[in-house]
């Protein structure tokens, strides 16, 4: 079959560097025509990708070496298209791999699990993606339009800003590492939104939208969520102290947070949120982060698409 690999050589700050030409061997030794290509930040890389899949011989299948900014990428490539997207694992968080059941860090294996798929051995699943809109429909940078794992709209997107911009420690850990960081200013952010059961307004310390499990470099934020069901799950956190959150991230490393009565989860095919103005005692929310990427200032509206995207997916696992 005919494959697109699409690397970004700076994803992961550059760690992975061999991680495309380690996986394109493995896929033709499958005996796969494969067309590496690769660019030097992200927007490069997404150029390339639509590229490949806008050539008149066409792709069967649309391959991304990395984590889960770059799902993202190839999502927002791929999208409604029909051609599947395929997974080599080797990204920093690997949240969505994790969530699929994907060998993280092994690029055997993930090239595996993607001649497999296309084979008939494993599983070619249709997904739900997150669409991202402006409250009235209008589109947003049309970079970021799709999102696959989960939306961040509070103290979840400001740490992973933060950890986006560290150098030290790699990997997952460095999540970790940026939450006491943002802890320093514990003052709730002020939202207005709107989900299928109608509107809410108020502080807030956290604020996501779930289409998968995992955030955070393995934080459980939605034990129940699942990509073929057409909903997300939304998940609010009341104020707390510092104490208060440390007990909150205790239990999120196991799932265990949905029945504190702080914590605050729906399903709703849709959410649109909005920030409210500064005053005393909150603050307005930060840029928001999807997939560990940034996708648009506020107001916006996301919704659960369903079967948006086909995955490559192992014969066996929990997505």
């Amino acid at each position: 079959m005919r494959l697109g690999l699409v690397a970004n050589p700076s994803s992961g700050r550059g760690r992975h560097n061999g991680a495309a030409d380690a996986a394109r061997r493995a896929l033709l030794g499958a005996g796969h025509d494969v067309l590496l290509v690769e660019g030097a930040h992200y927007e490069e890389a997404r150029a390339c990708a639509t590229g490949l899949l806008e050539d008149a011989r066409g792709l069967d299948a649309l391959v991304v070496v990395g984590g889960d900014g770059m799902v993202h990428l190839g999502l927002d490539v791929v999208a409604r298209t029909g051609v599947p997207l395929g997974l080599i694992a080797v990204g920093t968080g690997n949240d969505i791999a994790r969530h699929l059941g994907l060998p993280g860090g092994d690029v055997g294996a993930c090239a595996q699990v993607i001649d497999d798929a296309l084979r008939g051995r494993g599983r070619v699943r249709d997904l739900d993606a997150i669409h991202a809109t402006r409250p009235d429909g209008a589109p947003v940078a049309d970079a970021h339009e799709w999102s696959f794992a989960v939306a961040g709209f509070g103290l979840d997107a400001a740490v992973n800003v933060r950890a986006n911009a560290m150098r030290r420690p790699r990997g997952e850990s460095r999540y970790l590492c940026a939450i006491p960081l943002e802890m320093r200013d514990m003052t709730p952010y002020g939202y207005r939104i709107v989900t299928d059961a109608g509107a809410w307004e108020g502080e807030a310390l956290l604020l996501v939208a779930a289409n998968t499990r995992y955030f955070g470099g393995g934080l459980d934020i939605a034990p129940q969520a699942d990509p073929a069901d057409g909903l997300l799950e939304i998940i609010r956190l009341d104020p707390v102290g510092r104490l208060g959150l440390l007990a909150h991230l205790a239990r999120l490393r196991r799932g265990a947070h949905l029945g504190h009565p702080g914590v605050h989860c729906e399903r709703s095919r849709a959410l649109t949120v909005e920030a409210l103005e500064a005053a005393p005692g909150r603050r307005i929310p930060p840029y928001p982060m999807a997939d560990g990427e940034a996708i648009a200032d506020l107001p916006l509206r996301l919704e659960a698409v369903p079967g948006a995207v086909r995955m490559l997916c192992p014969a066996e696992g929990p997505a």
